[in-house]
């Protein structure tokens, strides 16, 4: 990969630049209070020099302290300018600089100062800007050796063991002093430039390198990985993006807006084990006595089961009408799906036209899982013919086959991801436990239902990942028992005595209790106010969705509030029993205590992004 193409993914790189910056000029600040410390020093006499050389220390310090604290200034007040690409240039300058300086004061230490350089440079930049670095030390590292000859502390190894004065060692201190004995040296016959040269600078040089070599060896792997890793994440960003897009235009195919009227009510929803899948369901209105339901599991998962189902559901749309019978609509979706399918994809779907006016029910299976029907206590998987997949051969091998719900009953469709859910034991969830489920309670709405399913799926899967997509369809047939209203209002305060009067018409019209009436009201106020206060964002407009419905013969009233605003369960306030003084319960929590009181049964779920409430009375 060319460097112009690796730098554009270099973005997380440069804000670990950034942090170095800071790093060294705290490392900066340390040193020059390192530096600060050793000029007090000198200027006390702790290290006797030469006045020349105290000379030169007291101008050059002062200009190093200043130096090492411009980046701490900048740390302090301007932030901003450590993200500045050349700031690592001015904040490493300052770092070698001091160990320069401290290296032709102190050269017998200068070593452990160039080494800190090269390995901090190598740790927090990039392997070129190391190198250079390595490349300046060696020349730099050179020069204070011999300045530190002549202007820093005493070093026997770089100017011998000194002058014998009246049998004791004198110590040179002074420039032109130190330069007469090394000339002197020369003509005895020992050069100590060279000597510094070969068994000094050569020594500590070696050393240095070695360090280098494998600290820019290290930052190099370092580098390389975090612009591999950084190339995987930006392409995994990018296709988790392309993913969740797709999944958009998926969920953008499905039916989200139920059906509920006084013959049926339709709820559905899919679960994707991956961003997207193969799953599909769809219901349609074929003219005032009949809908149809249809659910689909495409072969495999993710993208290409996602493009062959939406080719399917699609043939669905064009091919499903009240003039044609289950059975020859699966034949026309097989033949346009099987046309082209060079993957060898198929699906297996079960399709049913029900009549709403006396329930009967004309389907046909194409290999899919039998559906569950029936209500309370008698629910039973459908007899069906097991059918041939869609898309696998060029003729569809299906049956019309036809039964009738009574009112009352449900069916619910769902693709093998719930049945074959498996736990952390490799244990699925399978039929037994899925018909038990229907069977152990009376459920007062499709909602409640459908929770249940996705929490004793969940729990029994208990953490364990997700196979594969988990779709569910339910119609539930109501028949001629059922009165049935709804209406749709802007989520706004001012629209609330419009909704409680939509309430209390329809509570007048079946000639309820005045009291549950007068109950409902507030409970009615309650949670209408939660809604507009509460789920919609400063500035956002929503709606509140509210549909009735009452069994004429079992004497049921049943609520549904819906809204698209933020997640929030209304039955998770715990506020304690309904008693004593009330006046200072949460907000929320009495109308709820009300809620839970008044009505015979509640249910919340969130279902595309919705928030579903049903309360149901029994009378």
């Amino acid at each position: 990969m060319e460097a112009s193409e690796r730098e554009k993914y270099l973005k997380a790189y440069y804000e670990n630049e950034a942090n170095a910056n800071k790093q060294m000029s705290i490392a900066n600040a340390v040193s020059a209070l390192a530096v600060f410390i050793i000029f007090i020093l000198y200027l006390v006499g702790f290290f006797p020099v030469h006045d020349v050389v105290l000379t030169v220390i007291k101008i050059v310090f002062p200009i190093v302290i200043l130096i090492l604290l411009t980046p701490l200034i900048y740390l302090l007040f301007f932030k901003e300018k450590l993200n500045k690409r050349g700031y690592k240039y001015f904040v490493i300058f300052s770092f070698v600089f001091v160990i320069a300086t401290l290296n032709i004061v102190i050269p017998k230490h200068g070593i452990l100062g160039w080494a800190l350089a090269i390995l901090v440079v190598n740790h927090y930049y990039n392997p070129k800007l190391g190198v250079i670095t390595y490349s300046i030390v060696m020349v730099l590292m050179l020069l204070c050796l011999y300045g530190g000859m002549f202007l820093g502390e005493y070093d026997p190894n770089l100017l011998g063991g000194g002058l014998i004065v009246n049998g004791e060692i004198k110590y040179i201190d002074g420039i032109k002093e130190r330069f007469d004995m090394l000339h002197e040296m020369i003509q005895n016959g020992e050069n100590r430039y060279l000597k510094v040269f070969v068994y000094y600078y050569l020594s500590r040089g070696v050393i240095l390198t070695l360090i280098f070599l494998v600290s820019n060896s290290l930052n190099r792997r370092t580098y390389n990985l975090l612009v591999k890793e950084i190339m995987v994440s930006n392409e995994q960003l990018r296709t988790k993006t392309e993913l969740e897009v797709a999944k958009d235009i998926q969920i953008a195919t499905l039916p989200v807006e139920f059906i509920t009227n006084k013959d049926v009510e339709i709820q559905a929803e899919l679960r994707a084990a991956k961003e997207v899948g193969g799953d599909f369901y769809d219901y349609f209105v074929l003219d005032d006595d009949h809908v149809a339901i249809v659910i689909g599991d495409v072969s495999g998962k993710g993208i290409p089961a996602a493009m062959f189902m939406m080719k399917t559901i699609t043939c669905f749309k064009n091919y499903v009408s009240i003039s044609r019978t289950p059975a020859e609509i699966l034949r026309l979706v097989n033949k346009t799906i099987h046309e082209g399918n060079e993957s060898n994809m198929f699906v297996t779907c079960f399709l049913a036209i029900i009549n709403t006016k006396n329930g009967e029910m004309r389907f046909a299976n194409a290999g899919h899982n039998p559906p569950i029907v029936g209500k309370y206590g008698s629910y039973r998987f459908l007899k069906c013919q097991n059918g041939f997949i869609l898309g696998g051969l060029k003729d569809a091998f299906v049956t019309d086959e036809v039964t009738t719900l009574q009112n009352g009953e449900t069916i619910t469709l769902y693709t093998d991801g719930i049945t074959e859910a498996m736990n952390s034991k490799r244990e699925q969830y399978g039929e037994k436990r899925l018909i038990d489920l229907f069977n152990k309670k009376e459920y007062s709405c499709l909602v409640e239902l459908h929770r249940d399913l996705k929490d004793e799926v969940e729990k029994f899967v208990d953490g364990a990942e997700q196979s594969d997509d988990m779709t569910y369809l339910t119609l539930k047939y109501h028949g001629d028992q059922y009165e049935y209203e709804e209406s749709t209002y802007q989520a706004t305060r001012e629209n609330i005595p419009q909704m409680l009067a939509f309430l209390e018409n329809f509570s007048k019209k079946h000639n309820l209790d005045e009291k549950f009436l007068s109950n409902l009201l507030v409970v009615g106020d309650e949670l209408l106010s939660n809604v507009v206060k509460y789920s919609y964002k400063e500035g956002q407009t929503g709606i509140i969705f509210l549909r009735a419905l009452y069994n004429l013969d079992r004497k049921e009233l049943v609520l549904t509030m819906i809204d698209e605003g933020i997640e929030f369960n209304p039955f998770l306030v715990d506020n304690g029993p309904l008693e004593g003084d009330v006046s200072n319960r949460k907000v929320g929590g009495l109308g709820i205590l009300i809620v839970k009181k008044l009505m015979s049964e509640y249910a919340y779920d969130r279902i595309y992004n919705k928030n579903i409430v049903t309360l149901k009375k029994k009378f």
